[in-house]
C-alpha cells in the first residue's frame, strides 16, 4: 500500500506541479474567482481545484495530474497505467465523505507540456486513428476518442486500479508551458504582470509568495495518513490567495503613497535618509505583520488607525493626518516598537483602510 503521504515526502520534485497550479490560477482567474473554491495539493491527485456551492457542499472538482517530459507522450504502458491510476481517484472523489452537491461532477485531467499522441493498434493496411493533444488542439476527453483507440488503451491498465465507469471523466490536456525551471518563473511573472499590471510593484514577489502559501499546504501530511477533502489544513482557500494578491496591490498603493507625500512625512516625524531608503521594504513589511496574530503590537497599530477616523475631520494634508495619527498612537500607547517602525505602519494601515488611490 503507497502511504498517502508519499508525495509530501517526496516533495522536492513537485516544483512542476506548483508552477502548473500557479499558471492555471492566472489563465483562468476571471473565471475561477467569482467562485469559491479552494486548491490542494498532494491530495488524491498532484493538485486538484474544488468549488463549492451556496451551502458549502461540492459542486466541482478538477483534479490535475501534471507530468513534464523530455519527450512526447505516446499510447504505451506507462501512458495507460497513469490513466489507470486516475480513474482510481475518480473512484475516491466519489467516495470521500464531503458533502457534495445533486449535480455534482468531476474531471480527472493529465496535465503535461508535451504533446500526447492517441492512436488505435498499428495493422496491416489498415488506416490508424490517431488524436494528438497539443498547442493547436490542448484538450481531448476520453470518451471523444474512436472506439480503436479506446481499445488499443484499455486492455494495458492493469485490472486492480482500472475503474471503467471512470473513464468517461478523463481528459487530456496540453499546458503551453516551459520545460525549464528557469523558463517556468519568467513565464509566470509575464502573467502576473499581465494580470495585474501597474497595481503592483514586484510580481516575482507575487510568484514566490504563491509558490510558498503552495507548497505550505503540499508539505502538510495528512491526518491519520487519511485522504479527505474536509481537511482545511490541505486547503489554499479562495480568501487566502486574494490576501496574497491583495497585500502586494495595497503595498504598491502605499509606496506610492510614501512617494508622493514622503518630504512631508519625513520632515515633520524626523525620519533619516537611511531610513527613508528603507521605505519600499519597511511598508512590505507591515502588510506581513497585520497578519501575523503574533505581531501585536503592529495589529493595534492597525485597528487604531482603522477606528480613528476623527483624526481626518481636522486635516485637509493627508500628510497632517499621518502625523497627527503617528503622535496621537504615541500619547495614547507609548509602543515599544521604534518611532520610524511606527511611523511605517501608520501609513501602511491608512492607504489600506481608507481606500487610497494615489
Amino acid at each position: 500500500m503507497v502511504s498517502s503521504n508519499s508525495g509530501v515526502e517526496g516533495g522536492s520534485g513537485y516544483s512542476f506541479q506548483r508552477c502548473c497550479v500557479v499558471f492555471l490560477l492566472f489563465e483562468s482567474y476571471e473565471e475561477i474567482n467569482i467562485e469559491n473554491y479552494f486548491i490542494c495539493l498532494e491530495h488524491h491527485e498532484d493538485f486538484l481545484f474544488a468549488f463549492l456551492d451556496e451551502n458549502r457542499h461540492l459542486k466541482k472538482i478538477d483534479t490535475y495530474q501534471a507530468k513534464k517530459s523530455r519527450n512526447d507522450w505516446t499510447t504505451d504502458s506507462d501512458l495507460c497505467k497513469i490513466i489507470g491510476k486516475m480513474t482510481k481517484v475518480g473512484k475516491e472523489l466519489v467516495n470521500d465523505p464531503h458533502d457534495k452537491s445533486n449535480d455534482y461532477q468531476h474531471t480527472l485531467n493529465f496535465l503535461t507540456n508535451r504533446n500526447v499522441l492517441l492512436t488505435s493498434k498499428k495493422e496491416e493496411g489498415v488506416k490508424q486513428d490517431r488524436v494528438k493533444v497539443q498547442v493547436s488542439n490542448r484538450r481531448k476527453k476520453y470518451s471523444d476518442l474512436t472506439d480503436k483507440i479506446k481499445k488499443n488503451i484499455e486492455p494495458r491498465i492493469c485490472k486492480s486500479i482500472l475503474e471503467s465507469t471512470q473513464l468517461e471523466n478523463v481528459h487530456f490536456q496540453y499546458i503551453d508551458f516551459a520545460q525549464s525551471y528557469k523558463n517556468w518563473q519568467r513565464e509566470l511573472k509575464g502573467l502576473s504582470i499581465e494580470h495585474f499590471g501597474l497595481e503592483v510593484n514586484d510580481h516575482e514577489a507575487v510568484i514566490s509568495s504563491l509558490m510558498r502559501l503552495l507548497e505550505d499546504a503540499e508539505q502538510t501530511y495528512n491526518d491519520d495518513n487519511k485522504v479527505l477533502l474536509s481537511d482545511l489544513t490541505k486547503r489554499v482557500s479562495k480568501d487566502k490567495i486574494n490576501e496574497t494578491f491583495n497585500m502586494f496591490t495595497e503595498s504598491k498603493k502605499s509606496f506610492d503613497f510614501w512617494r508622493k507625500y514622503s518630504e512631508e512625512i519625513s520632515t515633520q516625524l524626523e525620519l533619516k535618509l537611511p531610513i527613508r531608503r528603507r521605505a519600499n521594504e519597511l511598508l512590505e513589511n507591515c502588510f506581513d505583520f497585520f497578519k501575523d496574530i503574533q505581531q501585536i503590537e503592529y495589529r493595534k497599530i492597525y485597528k487604531f488607525v482603522e477606528t480613528r477616523t476623527d483624526i481626518d475631520e481636522r486635516h485637509i494634508s493627508e500628510a497632517d493626518c499621518i502625523v497627527d495619527l503617528y503622535h496621537s498612537y504615541q500619547k495614547e500607547f507609548q509602543p515599544r516598537l521604534e518611532s520610524h517602525m511606527v511611523s511605517f505602519a501608520v501609513i501602511a494601515a491608512y492607504v489600506e483602510t481608507r481606500g487610497m488611490y494615489v
